[in-house]
């Protein structure tokens, strides 16, 4: 079975989009087949990856014809639009409202892929909680920053609620920091309240603050297609993401 995975933190700015596009480029370069959904009506994970989209998500919740777009023969996008911010206000009305999501995955046209990586708006709007339903897992990825640290207490809030009345199964995956600099006091510092805040969750391994990203994002590559210090903490915390879900490494919400 496919295993779902959300990436979620409703402060804008820390690398969701990033790093769920690197977990999946990294993760369909080990052979894994791997589908990328873009719940975000700004659609940046889609924007880094394809340049034209006939359709995508929004007509995949709506009842109309949908196609995945393929990026190579291991990984897919199921593409996001700005469509999909009017369809948040629609849905609230409807009574399947949080479910959308999770019904969609269980179409058989999903059964091929090793791995679901969603990634989320900036917010903890109907489409996150729609997400977090529909997952196995919560990635949280978190720059260490004083905002950040006080929106992710928000999210944990909403993701115990989730798992209390829609999702009883989901777990997280654990906690990655992003974008990191080693000089600042004040990024010491609160990595390390991160780091004490959610224990053995923290990923052994940071991602660096590094110009690459931009770099590759530009050129529609991935990381990983880099040799230097960013495509090997990639490489290590995609096989440290491996290892925790085969070895059912997971933490309760």
């Amino acid at each position: 079975m496919s295993k779902i995975i959300v990436l979620a933190n409703q402060k804008g700015g820390i690398g969701k989009s990033s790093c769920t596009r690197e977990l999946g480029i990294y993760l369909s370069s080990l052979g894994k087949q791997v589908c990328l959904v873009d719940t975000d009506p700004q659609a940046n994970l889609t924007k880094s990856l394809i340049d034209n989209s006939s359709s995508g998500l929004f007509e995949a919740l709506t009842g109309k014809e949908w196609v995945f777009e393929q990026i190579n023969d291991k990984l897919n996008i199921l593409p996001g639009s700005i469509s999909c911010a009017g369809l948040e206000r629609s849905l609230v009305a409807e009574i399947d409202c949080y479910t959308r999501i999770k019904d969609l995955l269980c179409d058989k046209s999903f059964e091929k892929f090793d791995y679901i990586l969603i990634d989320s708006p900036p917010s903890l709007s109907v489409m996150t909680i729609n997400a977090l339903t529909a997952s196995d897992y919560l990635l949280i990825p978190m720059k260490p920053s004083q905002y950040c640290m006080q929106g992710t207490n928000d999210l944990i809030s909403t993701v115990s609620k989730v798992k209390k009345t829609l999702n009883p199964e989901l777990k997280i995956a654990g906690v990655i920091i992003n974008e990191f600099e080693r000089n600042p006091v004040i990024v010491r510092e609160i990595t390390k309240e991160i780091e004490e805040a959610f224990g053995n969750c923290v990923f052994s391994t940071r991602i660096s603050k590094a110009i690459a990203f931009e770099e590759v994002i530009s050129t529609k590559q991935g990381i990983i297609e880099r040799k230097n210090r960013s495509s090997e903490e990639i490489r290590l915390i995609g096989d440290e993401l491996i290892s925790r879900i085969e070895n059912g490494l997971s933490y309760a919400v």
